[in-house]
């Protein structure tokens, strides 16, 4: 009944379900696990076996009525979804215009993970992997930064953020207060950086605790504050996140100017085209790009290089969201109203070929039906 299929996106090494959760499932609900599907995660085909669960090739793993993975579907791959099935998966639907014409052309159900909302309103299978990016972003920020040949003939600034004594700091801009913006922020400030923040809603942050224990500056989003704000920068942190929709440009060509030479910019939106005009999508095997005489890092799946981490993280989030669905089907997930699951509309992009996220089927021209008028049909 159940598919969990190993990853295939360049050196994503997470999966859907660690052996843990499987056991969960196991006693209820057949469950094939793909051959090596947790084997860059830390977890052999023996462990998914020792829980229960089937391991199957790939074929087999992807026929399931149900398929859980962490990441959308490549091209390569839709041909493996059986018509009308269920994907159970993080998307990042509203950059990705194939993968919406799929989901139409197979009467694929979609339930999207990082648009479930849940009880408390915090998209809680989202945010671990926010948390984790947000680490990441402050990482390769330092990385970057180093006096290492990074690509043929160009070299980091060679400068660490806390500087020296007789040195002033090294500034850092991260654009969006979010759960991305404030871990990179935090984890920024603890490595010595001034850091800047620039929120479209500055009062949010007001009383936030991280702003005092951090020592982080915060301003509102605005020409002025943003030529501030970067001026002599050697970081930039893209941390914007409007959901189901692609991410505004806050940061253009002519602000990166004030930035200086040598520095580093991760977008971590990239996924969903990025807050920065210069941002394009790279990957791990080849994560930077030069341009603007700054090193720019633009890889959609920053998580899926601390698999271990984030697999735990993700199969533990999204759980009780699978169980709810596998016990209760499409209708009870959408009208659950529990403890520990709610406000799971949101989750819903496709259903039996209409698109259920109304912004992203307008841009993409494709056909449009909602979640409300999907549930009142079932």
């Amino acid at each position: 009944m159940l598919g969990l299929v190993k990853e295939s996106m360049d050196c994503e090494f997470r999966v859907g379900l660690v052996p843990h959760d499987v056991a969960q499932l196991t006693p209820h609900f057949k469950v094939m696990v793909e051959e090596g599907a947790g084997v860059m995660s830390g977890y052999n085909d023996e462990a998914y076996a020792q829980v229960g669960a089937k391991i199957v090739g790939t074929k087999k793993a992807w026929a399931q009525q149900v398929v859980v993975k962490c990441k959308e579907p490549l091209e390569g791959e839709y041909a493996l979804l059986t018509e009308g099935a269920t994907l159970f998966s993080y998307l990042d639907l509203a950059y990705n215009k194939p993968l919406a014409q799929m989901f139409i052309e197979k009467k694929i159900t979609s339930l999207c993970t990082e648009t479930l909302a849940g009880p408390k309103n915090n998209y809680p299978v989202l945010a671990p992997m926010s948390v984790i990016a947000g680490q990441l972003a402050a990482h390769f920020v330092q990385h970057y930064l180093l006096g290492l040949e990074h690509l043929p003939g160009v070299f980091g600034l060679g400068v660490l953020l806390g500087g020296l004594a007789g040195q002033a700091r090294a500034k850092v801009v991260v654009v969006g207060g979010g759960v991305v913006g404030l871990e990179a922020a935090k984890s920024l400030s603890l490595a010595g950086a001034r850091v800047v923040i620039l929120e479209l809603d500055p009062l949010k942050l007001q009383e936030h605790p991280y702003k005092q224990l951090y020592h982080l500056e915060v301003l509102a989003v605005h020409e002025e504050n943003i030529k501030d704000a970067l001026n002599g920068a050697v970081g930039l942190v893209g941390a914007v996140l409007v959901t189901a929709t692609s991410t505004p440009k806050v940061i253009l060509k002519r602000h990166l100017a004030l930035m200086q030479k040598g520095g580093v910019v991760v977008d971590v939106a990239c996924d969903l085209g990025g807050c920065v005009e210069t941002i394009r999508q790279t990957s791990h095997s080849q994560p930077v790009y030069s341009q603007e005489g700054l090193l720019h890092y633009g890889v959609p799946n920053m998580p899926g290089v601390v698999a271990k981490t984030s697999s735990i993280a993700y199969s533990q989030a999204s759980l009780p969201y699978l169980r709810h669905f596998l016990q209760y089907g499409l209708k009870g997930f959408l009208e659950a109203n529990t403890r520990e699951v709610a406000n799971t509309l949101g989750a819903l992009s496709a259903h039996q070929g209409y698109l259920t996220q109304e912004g992203i089927a307008r841009a993409f021209g494709l056909p449009f039906k909602s979640a409300v008028v999907v549930l009142n049909g079932l």
